[in-house]
């Protein structure tokens, strides 16, 4: 019998047949998902559930994904009541695939097939190939569908308060014409996976990019596990295009130290494969100038910001960055430190009071020490939502002095390993440093910390997540601190200087 393949499935299978190979016969071996991914997910059915209303009147398939056979029996029922005008979560099946509708719409005589997605982008390759492979499940059913296409969120809508307007919240992206065009890939597609999923043993594939592409791959802690790690592998070089990548393979060539001198690298990855070559770090000649044009007081900075995919206030959009948290660490000539800081505790709009504070933590002279590009956007949002304060802030932006260039420029370790996040940079020129694991551990778990405890209801556990938010926001803004410490001693000892 044929193995049964699902929507979702048949996506992985497109993006590797070990992982499909995997989700069939060895699930087991999938890192679960951590908490920010479950909340991604959770967002994109608030969005769905959302959708939904756009088409009134339509009943749900309420079903658990493998109840299959009872979700078809009431697809199939309500496609018989004229009364019905929208199905939610429609179920079909089609020689072995089966796929759950997000919305079906009647049209006519036929139907509009609509895929929702918590995104702006209807256009992504995923989201096309979720639709098609929906498409010829549907029509393999027997269905006329008039219109298939990626309903999202539209970036330009701009929220009014009150109930949203869901024609504006929402746009439709149709596809169609893809989704006609790929028929017969597709069919190819479904049958060498279910010949391939009915063999004793497992596809031999070996790890490479496309176990990040489209999404990270569960097995790849799995799959990794046993391999020899490369030194300095060919995909640590920093913004590695894929026909450089191509190029390398086709030499066979798979460590930094092994690219031909006469290769094609832009200028940072030279410096790394110089580097990775001589074993030592390569710094520029302007390395300390560059650290030395600092004006005191420093103020290190760093904003979190978290996007929710439904606009929360009136004048914001889908997915914008709305600040909530900032951390000042202020550096007195003498080398002398206080902090600064400011949370927005409660579920109103932040912008007005984080851009008061700021200016008002801020003062009016002293650069303001920042790690890549993110803060100046913050202070241009902020700029935008409160036109009266303009003239302050953008006086503050004046003031923006970013550290990562000057690293990016100036200094390249091999131990860096391609890397300039300030994650992989610190720990190797300040080894004392002391990163800690704490329980948020990157923005997007910060954002996603931030919008859940924004409804929760404890106090204490409230407070005991906005600690946690305020510790990630300090250990960034300290970690500049010390970065900015040690590279003025390593650019002293390059000079001949004594610390």
């Amino acid at each position: 019998m044929s193995a049964r393949l699902s929507k979702t499935r048949f996506i992985a299978g497109r993006q590797c047949e070990l992982r499909l190979w995997n989700d069939i016969h060895r699930r087991e071996l999938a890192t679960p998902w951590g908490e920010t991914q479950q909340a991604v997910f959770d967002r994109g059915t608030r969005v769905g559930e959302l959708a939904c209303q756009r088409y009134p009147g339509g009943t749900l398939v309420g079903y658990k994904p493998w109840e299959r056979e009872p979700a078809i029996a009431e697809t199939q029922r309500l496609m018989q009541d004229p009364s019905v005008p929208a199905i939610y979560e429609a179920a079909f099946e089609h020689h072995g695939l089966y796929v759950r509708v997000d919305v079906l719409a009647r049209n006519g005589s036929g139907w509009d097939l609509i895929e929702v997605k918590a995104s702006t982008r209807p256009e992504k390759e995923v989201f096309q190939q979720d639709v098609a492979v929906q498409y010829w499940t549907l029509t393999g059913a027997g269905l006329d569908i008039v219109n298939a296409g990626v309903l999202v969120l539209n970036r330009d809508y701009l929220y009014e308060g009150g109930d949203y307007d869901l024609r504006q919240l929402f746009r439709f992206g149709d596809a169609t014409e893809h989704c006609i065009e790929v028929q017969g890939a597709i069919e190819a597609d479904v049958q060498r996976f279910q010949a391939m999923l009915g063999a004793d043993q497992p596809p031999d594939i070996a790890v490479g990019d496309h176990c990040f592409t489209p999404y990270e791959c569960p097995y790849y802690a799995h799959c990794c596990a046993g391999l020899p790690e490369l030194d300095h592998p060919v995909s640590s070089l920093y913004r590695l295009r894929a026909s450089q990548r191509e190029a390398l393979d086709a030499l066979g060539v798979e460590e930094i130290a092994d690219i031909p001198s006469d290769f094609d690298l832009n200028a940072v990855q030279a410096r790394m494969r110089q580097a990775v070559i001589e074993g030592t770090p390569w710094i520029s000649p302007r390395l300390h100038d560059e650290l030395r044009t600092l004006t005191p007081p420093a103020y290190f900075l760093d904003f979190e910001a978290f996007m929710p995919a439904l606009p929360p206030y009136p004048g914001t959009r889908p997915f914008q960055s709305l600040p909530f948290l900032y951390w000042i660490h202020k550096q007195a000539p003498d080398g002398s430190l206080e902090h600064l800081d400011y949370l927005h505790e409660e579920p109103t709009d932040p912008r007005r009071a984080i851009a008061e504070r700021l200016i008002e933590d801020l003062g009016d002279h002293g650069s303001i020490v920042v790690y890549s590009a993110y803060e100046r956007r913050m202070i241009n949002d902020l700029i935008e939502a409160c036109p009266d304060r303009a003239e302050r802030l953008e006086a503050i932006r004046e003031r923006l002095w970013d550290l990562l260039p000057i690293v990016r420029n100036n200094f390249y370790h091999p131990d860096f390993q391609g890397s300039y996040s300030i994650k992989a940079v610190l720990p190797v020129v300040d080894p004392d440093s002391g990163w800690a694991e704490l329980e948020i551990a990157d923005g997007m778990a910060a954002a996603m910390a931030y919008e859940n405890a924004l409804e929760i209801t404890g106090a204490e556990q409230r407070d005991e997540v906005f600690a946690e938010l305020k510790a990630y926001c300090e250990q960034d803004t300290e970690a500049m601190v010390r970065l900015h410490h040690a590279l003025l001693q390593i650019s002293k000892t390059s000079r001949g200087e004594e610390h």
